[in-house]
């Protein structure tokens, strides 16, 4: 019986033999494709890192940031080529430069089982974001003094979504649903002050040098990141109207507009007038909308002034940014209301009789708002201090401050982020 059954081993060997190969295979083959596709990442990553400095250094070279990336793929992965051109994703007003490269590997076992062949394609993808750190013109301080606060009010400041969950300060916060204030905040009623006191307003720190960290505002508060307001019983905000506004209204130098049917003023119209050189544009009408849709061209060293006895509605979905800041001026009792739709807007509003209402869809502004009553922010926006009022025409000063002056700086960091982010 045992004779019968001593070659049973040597068939049974023979019948593994292509599972044993097999599990061979998978075992080298897979350890020398990881090997790759891991060789093939760095490239990757480094590639997509070299191609998004160099966009953005070449202001959007698409040509000259896909040969930098092709200049790192070959000195990493020499066997590598891109799988298709690199490219530019735009997803929510964020950039992305995203790299794919592919690599043929050849295969050891796996080659001898039909339709697998000698080698494999392997691909990876990296995927940079380019953060964007625009510096609007003007100066911190060296104007009006009034406009060295971010905010300035005589009765009254609030900020209907200065952070979101404010009944749970342990809740992580996202920049995307709440505000962020760089600047001082001035109220000059005690009450108000009292009650403005008892809500949070983050500084951009919160947020880390990206702004897509995260932070709990108990967090925040305990490293100092809150924007705390300050009380003024002797704040008075009419003295800019008395020195410089009446005089700006009155200057021969002023154009002025009386006609009552031209309620509307676009950004055609502001663009061909500063063209002309006109610095102050003085409406005595009532009601007036204004609607910005592109950046003012003209004397980035200059704001162009808009003054009125009611700005009825100032409309702004423009980035201001490289254009001439604006310094509007409401010098009526009413509410002054700002609606932002995104964009950047650059410049000083001026309410000292009334109100300021401000619909600020995340919007990223930078100037100063001094109101004789109220400010009220109503959605979420981002905010940074500047003092338009010492660039020119209004000003007391032409110093450049903290802030500098002219048409501002622009500066990027590239990070390493998951291609999910860019698609």
């Amino acid at each position: 019986m045992i004779k019968e059954q001593r070659g049973a081993v040597i068939i049974l060997f023979a019948a593994l033999i292509p599972f044993l190969m097999c599990f061979a295979g998978l075992a080298i083959d897979l350890g020398n494709l990881y090997a790759h596709y891991s060789k093939l990442q760095n490239a990757a990553d480094a590639a997509a890192l070299a191609g998004g400095n160099a966009y953005a250094e070449s202001g959007g070279d698409l040509e000259t940031a896909n040969s930098f990336a092709q200049g790192y793929v070959t000195i990493n992965d020499e066997r590598a080529s891109f799988k298709s051109p690199p490219k530019i994703e735009e997803k929510n007003r964020k950039f992305y430069y995203v790299v794919v490269i592919k690599e043929r590997v050849p295969l050891f076992f796996l080659r001898y089982f039909p339709q697998i062949g000698s080698d494999t394609e392997i691909s990876a993808a990296a995927c940079a974001q380019i953060f964007v750190q625009r510096s609007a013109p003007g100066s911190n301080s060296g104007g009006f003094v009034l406009f060295d606060n971010l905010f300035t009010a005589k009765q009254g400041f609030d900020s209907v979504n200065s952070i979101q969950n404010p009944d749970n300060h342990d809740i992580s916060q996202n920049k995307n649903n709440c505000s962020t204030y760089e600047g001082n905040i001035v109220i000059g009623d005690e009450s108000a002050f009292n009650e403005a006191s008892k809500n949070v307003y983050l500084k951009p720190e919160a947020f880390g040098a990206d702004g897509n960290s995260q932070i709990t505002v108990n967090e925040a508060t305990r490293q100092g990141y809150v924007n705390i307001p300050e009380y003024n019983g002797s704040l008075e905000v009419t003295s800019y109207y008395r020195n410089t506004v009446q005089q700006l209204m009155t200057a021969d130098s002023t154009y002025r507009i009386t006609d009552q049917n031209q309620q509307n003023l676009d950004s055609s119209f502001l663009d061909k007038l500063s063209s002309q050189g006109v610095d102050v544009i003085y409406y005595n009408i009532p009601n007036l909308n204004v609607n910005i849709t592109q950046a003012i061209s003209g004397d980035t060293n200059k704001p162009l002034y808009i003054i009125c006895d009611n700005i009825n509605n100032f409309n702004t979905s423009a980035d201001m940014t490289g254009g001439r800041p604006i310094v509007l001026i409401h010098n009526g009792s009413g509410d002054f209301w700002m609606n932002c739709n995104g964009g950047t807007f650059m410049g000083d509003i001026y309410a000292p009789f009334g109100s300021v209402h401000i619909n600020d869809n995340h919007h990223l502004f930078y100037g100063s708002i001094v109101a004789g009553n109220r400010i009220q922010l109503q959605s979420q926006g981002y905010y940074i201090q500047r003092n338009y009022t010492s660039m020119g025409a209004g000003g007391s000063s032409s110093g450049s401050g903290a802030g500098g002056s002219g048409a501002g700086s622009v500066s990027y960091k590239v990070n390493l982020v998951n291609i999910s982010q860019a698609l």
